[in-house]
Parts: structure tokens; C-alpha cells; sequence
């Protein structure tokens, strides 16, 4: 599935998304009411935590995003240097395209 940066970089970078817009919202609710969720001992220590874990899916949100830069100019390159053409028909097929390629 990942086998290439590529892919990885792009399961990463959903999935640090997916984790900011969670921890974003968990930090939120504990700003603003943290009566919501139970259990809690110092809500200003699991405040600093989830922005603190946010941090990180950001940081690893900047990664995954220069590994896709990379990537997708690597494969630019390629399809460049390749050299196809699109429209060519060789004169083997025969038919009315083997003539010109405005008749």
C-alpha cells in the first residue's frame, strides 16, 4: 500500500489532519468546558497536552507535505523525460489516420 514516499506521505498528511481538526476540538472543549468530559484531575495539564499533541500532528502535517512536494516533482521529471507523444500513428495501422493527421 505505502510503498512508495510518495503514498506514505499522503496516509500521513490525512491522517495528521484528522488528529489536528480531533485535538483542536478536544482542546477547545477543555478551555471552554471542561465539566464535559469526567475523570479529569487538572484540566489546565490535559488542556497543555492536547495542544501540545496538536503540535505535533501540525509538525507532522509540514513533513508529509514536503514529502508529497518532492514526490510530485520527482514524477513531473519523469513523465518529461520520458519523451511520448500524444496523437502519433505509425503507418503499420493503416486506414485513413496513416496519411496525414488532418485528412
Amino acid at each position: 500500500m505505502c510503498s512508495d514516499i510518495g503514498t506514505a506521505s499522503r496516509v500521513c498528511a490525512m491522517y495528521s489532519f484528522t488528529g489536528i481538526i480531533f485535538t483542536l476540538f478536544v482542546g477547545v472543549l477543555l478551555q471552554t468546558q471542561p465539566f464535559f468530559i469526567t475523570g479529569l484531575d487538572d484540566s489546565s495539564a490535559a488542556k497543555s497536552n492536547a495542544f501540545g499533541a496538536m503540535g505535533m500532528f501540525i509538525a507532522t502535517f509540514g513533513i508529509s507535505l514536503f514529502g508529497i512536494m518532492r514526490t510530485s516533482k520527482d514524477e513531473r521529471e519523469e513523465i518529461e523525460d520520458d519523451g511520448y507523444q500524444l496523437g502519433t500513428v505509425s503507418s503499420k495501422s493503416g486506414g485513413d489516420y496513416a496519411a496525414s493527421r488532418y485528412d
